[in-house]
């Protein structure tokens, strides 16, 4: 019954994020592309380029330099010298005691800016030509408040291969996305903080990054706050779009599952535990009891509920362009999150910090 729910959103979430052709007569307000900057030296020149690149014709982009142990600033400065007229820089202030350093360098980037909108984007991110000027025109014409871009994401080594295809198993078979829109909790709300555009008028009224100063999954928790006061958000499809490399190897991806894993569900014990009950139940345990008694038929039911799952995946990964790899890999695509997602609650509940880019959090109570 799982698959064949996962099959129904699978569908429903392909129409609902297909592209359409958009037709805009209105008027394009200035928006602010606002870039937290911290060792971010591998990534940076291809954002740069790419964002000073865009068709969108009233924008500005500024730059925070976050404390860099790098060459990001000596970047920053040569693209400044280019673009004047275009980046500026600023550096952040010192940390304050009980703010995330990405809120905070948030914070302040938002306190700079002078747009009507605020488009608040990472430093390992690739913006097509056309990417501000379409997710700008998507939020106009389907009337939203804040849009976040779904990525196409970059991977390159071979932990990033296996496991974040995870990512995409999440949003497109799990999550029926047009649900997110139509229940009024304020809790079924979600954005990815890689690219966020929002209304600066309603990014004031639920108080900025400030209100969210202490939260390590900031991204979720804007969205929901939006949703809580009367505002409206929506997901796009980034796919040949907008490209993000979230992590470059098995260290990182540790840190930053173990992050947001269990942040995403609010810290909710019990219907976290449960999703990963669920996970382990449908999309991996039959993997291994198959293999422990191989049976290639139909009539088996172990088999037909493996081929359906590489079905999906298959469809998938024809869809966000992923390599075979990942469809017969899944198995330890599945096993490698529930690891990750393990030791985000595990140290959660130990009272453990939990390391990102060279600082340490202490996770929600």
């Amino acid at each position: 019954s799982v698959l064949i729910y996962a099959t129904f959103v699978f569908v429903v979430n392909l129409i609902y994020l297909r592209k359409k052709k958009l037709k805009f007569k209105g008027k394009f307000e200035k928006i602010s592309v606002l870039v937290p900057v911290r060792d971010e030296e591998r990534d940076l020149k291809l954002c740069l380029e790419s964002l000073v690149k865009q068709n969108y014709p009233l924008y500005e982009i500024i730059l925070l330099d976050d404390n860099s142990r790098d060459r990001s600033p000596e970047i920053m400065r040569e693209f400044q010298r280019r673009f004047p007229e275009k980046i500026k820089i600023i550096t952040s202030k010192p940390l304050p005691p009980g703010w995330t350093g990405k809120n905070w360098a948030c914070h302040q980037l938002a306190k700079m800016a002078n747009g009507d909108w605020l488009l608040f984007t990472d430093a390992d991110t690739v913006h097509a030509i056309g990417c501000i000027k379409n997710a700008y025109m998507e939020a106009v014409a389907r009337g939203v408040d804040m849009v976040s871009y779904i990525p196409d994401l970059i991977t390159i080594s071979l932990p990033e291969r296996i496991i974040l295809p995870v990512i995409y198993f999440a949003f497109y078979l799990l999550f029926p996305l047009p649900l997110f829109k139509k229940i009024k909790d304020h809790r079924a709300a979600f954005a990815i903080g890689t690219f966020i555009l929002i209304k600066r008028d309603i990014y004031e009224r639920i108080g900025g990054h400030s209100a969210l100063k202490d939260e390590i999954v900031e991204d979720v928790n804007l969205a929901r706050r939006v949703k809580k006061v009367g505002g409206r958000f929506d997901l796009l499809d980034g796919i040949g779009i907008f490209y993000t490399r979230f992590y470059h190897n098995l260290r990182e991806i540790w840190e930053g599952f173990t992050k947001n894993s269990f942040g995403a569900f609010g810290y909710n014990l019990i219907p976290y535990l449960l999703f990963l009950f669920m996970a382990y139940v449908v999309f991996l345990a039959p993997f291994i009891k198959f293999t422990l008694n191989p049976v290639f038929t139909f009539k088996n039911p172990l088999f037909m509920q493996i081929f359906w799952i590489l079905l999906l995946r298959t469809l998938l990964a024809f869809k966000t362009r992923h390599s075979v790899w990942s469809i017969i890999l899944h198995p330890l695509m599945v096993a490698f999150s529930l690891l990750f997602a393990i030791n985000s609650v595990y140290r959660i509940i130990m009272g453990l910090p939990i390391t990102w880019k060279g600082r340490a959090y202490k996770l929600k109570d």
